[in-house]
């Protein structure tokens, strides 16, 4: 970015974007909108006094519903998107094709909605992510599986956003 330059990106006109990540690298930018799209760009440039460029690489269309958030893994190699489809999905960096499926839809037939997934964070080592839900949980996932290993409740409302830190003090 350079002091004094703006520069606007509409990937859909009329339509919000409600989140935007840049990957630990600085390789990627990724937006997600309200109609349920990611998009993905190739950062380059930007040393010195050159401007960099948003190149784009990809349009991934993640879900049906309003996408919330978007977060790259702090290895670069996973990008997680939220929706109110009630899912967390996992793209692969390498050719942002979908690895795996996070899910809070009952499987009981007469079950309300869960609510949305508003919002995850990836632990350190990107092996387990974090997913806040309309339903007061904040859960934790194992990424490769997609098993569930922890619930965490006591939230008297939806738990909207959060942050993972499971860095060892010294």
């Amino acid at each position: 970015l350079k002091t004094d330059h703006n520069e606007q990106l509409i990937p859909e006109p009329e339509v919000s974007v409600n989140s935007v990540h840049i990957d630990p690298d600085a390789s990627y930018m990724a937006a997600v909108n309200s109609s349920g799209n990611c998009y993905v760009w190739n950062l380059a440039g930007g040393m010195g006094d050159e401007v960099t460029q948003l190149i784009p690489k990809t349009k991934i269309p993640a879900h049906k519903r309003y996408a919330l958030r978007c977060k790259f893994s702090p290895d670069s190699t996973l990008l997680a998107t939220c929706s109110a489809d009630q899912t967390c999905k996992i793209w692969r960096t390498s050719n942002f094709s979908l690895m795996t499926e996070l899910s809070i839809k009952s499987n009981n037939p007469g079950e309300t909605s869960r609510g949305w997934m508003w919002d995850c964070a990836f632990s350190g080592d990107s092996q387990y992510i974090v997913t806040a839900s309309s339903d007061n949980l904040a859960r934790l996932w194992c990424v490769e599986t997609g098993e569930i290993k922890r619930e965490y409740s006591g939230h008297q409302k939806a738990v909207v956003c959060l942050a993972f830190n499971d860095s060892v003090l010294g």
